[in-house]
């Protein structure tokens, strides 16, 4: 008897607090393709030379081991496909950092991260063809001090 009053009570304990969670969604990025850099200017995905003709790519260079920014959002995610540099002499749609924080009511210095991962620098935008999700990240003042912006890209 005492051992099934045991497990009730602990079983009752886990399940309350689990409960009291608002926010228990795990969010895992599904990073398996290379992330594209056009020009060190635009950030997007690989599929985007494939809607490029070869010839107007001018230069292309695949780094295996490196990472879009040194601070990841997702712990679980750290690992990632590598990046691909390239050169294209090519117009493509993007939106701006300061675009997107603005669009969401954030302030537009807020950091916006792309598959988990910071973007450093300001001056780059993305892809607005290769976006598939936004999603708003609160602040918890334990990961973050204020809202940001994780954009997904293919």
């Amino acid at each position: 008897m005492k051992s099934i009053l045991t497990l009730f009570l602990i079983l009752t304990i886990g399940l309350s607090t689990y409960a009291q969670n608002q926010n228990s969604k795990i969010s895992i990025m599904k990073a398996e393709n290379p992330i594209l850099i056009i020009n060190d200017t635009i950030i997007g995905s690989i599929d985007l030379l494939k809607k490029i003709s070869p010839d107007k790519v001018l230069n292309l260079n695949v780094f295996k081991e490196r990472k879009l920014g040194s601070s990841c959002l997702f712990i679980e995610n750290e690992k990632n496909a590598g990046i691909i540099v390239a050169n294209i002499n090519h117009e493509f749609k993007f939106k701006s950092q300061k675009e997107l924080n603005v669009f969401f009511g954030l302030n537009e210095k807020n950091d916006i991260y792309v598959n988990g991962y910071l973007i450093e620098n300001k001056n780059q935008n993305i892809s607005s063809e290769s976006i598939i999700g936004i999603e708003l990240i609160k602040a918890d003042n334990f990961r973050l001090k204020k809202p940001v912006l994780n954009i997904e890209v293919e």
